[in-house]
């Protein structure tokens, strides 16, 4: 083979894709993917027939055809010539071999050109980049394409910079998605480790901004509670990629390969938990990744009975506690309440309502300041509850079942704090604030309605005795009495909530 034309992508396109092309060009440079385009590789006075069919045919491993209105348009272009070259390659090629992929530039059909044996063209799966998803179809692309060319494939941590101005729900799809791929081969184990740090990096700088935390927080009290949720916001849409990879690991993986996304969570926590000074209103929204973090951890593996991952993630991480210097569970160190305040504060309502509605944050404030409507029993749960249902959408497609999940997630959490808290109460019977759990939600209101998780926990638990998961796995200390008097505490908090009597 010609080492001139040795290993790249050809693509082939007319004219008027120039620009859709330069952005191809772009993801697949950034990549480290080499390719053939003919205003690059041709030079003045090229024999060009001679040197396309050369490219095609002697260096070209994957074939892009870039298809568009304005490809349709014509009866004759180079690109025709160039298909016909590409056809008569593909179809020497053995049977399931991937080499000529269709591109679309817009929602047009795929030309239906002759293959042979019976095939064509739009009967292969072609890539999409147009509209709100086309970065993370970008992000497949690279992906095939790099498999395709062996060992020129690009590390995933530089097929994820290709991608880096994709919106967050198309980079948090790549994380998940690459997650998933590669929990299966120890060999990119390592890769995998550097993609969730370069996550977990990209949270802790902002959480480290102190520019961010002095404000200015300036207008009426409904003009800060805007700016406030925005920034709470801006920190979800940060935080949604690693939730992505984590909802992922925590269902997949197991305890030995969690530590990146255990150590995300944890230094989340010990970032929202140093003393900054600045608005009080933003310092305290730096516990709000890590409460996501634990949140979707504890979802992901409590429907699943992955009791192992849940110690992992979730009950065994610690962090130093900034009064005493001691080690505390991060789920005692921070909580729902942490990052808004009570339930009273309008900045969680407003979150909620703008999550539940689609509207913009200053209408559905005005829901509240001008008593349209009543507040959220649970806001902060609320919030939580819509923003991690996408996440979580390939796991439950159906409503209901995500949210009686969720409950059931809520008081495991509720109930394994109680125990971390009466194991301290126990040992400092003059800090009586220590004695219950803070992680209460909106399974305290569906109580009356949708079905009891607690009181189907004990029920679990009193079914299943030594043998209940939690309990098998190493959840609260491995001992029944333990278990039960978590249990008891937490019932009797919960339903005193529930109830309005607390």
């Amino acid at each position: 083979m010609n080492d001139e034309v040795a290993k790249h992508v050809f693509i082939s396109y007319v004219r008027e894709d120039s620009d859709q092309v330069d952005s191809l060009c772009a993801v697949l440079e950034a990549a480290q993917i080499p390719y053939w385009r003919d205003r690059k590789d041709l030079g003045p006075g090229d024999a060009w027939r001679a040197k396309i069919r050369a490219a095609i045919g002697d260096g070209s491993l994957v074939f892009l055809a870039c298809f568009s209105d304005n490809s349709r348009a014509k009866d004759k272009s180079y690109m025709n010539e160039e298909l016909t070259l590409a056809v008569e390659e593909f179809r020497q090629m053995p049977p399931g071999r991937v080499w000529l992929i269709p591109v679309r530039f817009d929602a047009g059909g795929v030309p239906d050109w002759d293959l042979g044996a019976g095939r064509v063209l739009s009967d292969l799966n072609y890539s999409d980049l147009f509209g709100k998803d086309h970065m993370a179809h970008a992000a497949r692309l690279v992906t095939t394409v790099s498999r395709l060319l062996g060992e020129k494939r690009p590390a995933p941590a530089t097929a994820l910079a290709a991608v880096e101005q994709a919106a967050s729900a198309d980079r948090a799809d790549l994380l998940k998605r690459l997650t998933k791929e590669m929990l299966l081969e120890p060999s990119r184990r390592i890769e995998l480790d550097d993609l969730v740090s370069q996550e977990v990096q990209r949270v802790l700088a902002v959480l480290k901004d102190t520019d961010r935390l002095t404000g200015p927080l300036d207008g009426t009290n409904e003009e800060q509670i805007v700016r406030i949720s925005e920034e709470a916001q801006d920190l979800w849409t940060l935080s949604k990629p690693f939730c992505a990879s984590l909802q992922a690991a925590s269902r997949w993986g197991a305890p030995d390969s969690l530590l990146p996304w255990t150590n995300g969570i944890r230094f989340f926590v010990a970032a929202a938990t140093k003393p900054e000074s600045g608005k009080p209103a933003l310092v305290e929204l730096r516990h709000l990744p890590g409460m996501v973090g634990i949140m979707t951890a504890a979802l992901a593996c409590t429907s699943s009975g992955n009791w192992a991952n849940f110690k992992s993630l979730v009950v065994d991480p610690s962090v130093r506690d900034r009064y005493e210097q001691k080690p505390t569970p991060i789920i005692e160190a921070t909580d729902p309440y942490k990052p808004f305040g009570a339930p009273t504060n309008l900045t969680s309502h407003a979150l909620a309502r703008s999550a539940t509605t689609g509207r913009d944050l200053d209408e559905a404030l005005k829901d509240f300041t001008e008593r349209r409507d009543g507040t959220y029993h649970t806001p902060v749960a609320e919030w939580l509850h819509a923003i991690l249902r996408p996440i979580f959408s390939d796991q439950w497609p159906d409503d209901d079942a995500y949210s009686a999940e969720f409950d059931r997630a809520e008081v495991i959490l509720g109930v394994l704090a109680q125990d971390m808290a009466n194991v301290r109460a126990a040992a400092n019977p003059q800090k009586p604030s220590w004695s219950r759990s803070h992680w209460y939600g909106r399974s305290t209101w569906r109580s009356e309605s949708h079905g009891n998780a607690v009181a189907d926990l004990v029920h679990e638990f009193e079914n299943q005795g030594a043998q209940w998961g939690p309990l098998t796995s190493g959840l609260f200390g491995g001992g029944k009495d333990r278990a039960w008097a978590a249990l008891e505490a937490y019932q009797t908090s919960f339903n005193k909530i529930a109830s309005r009597q607390f």
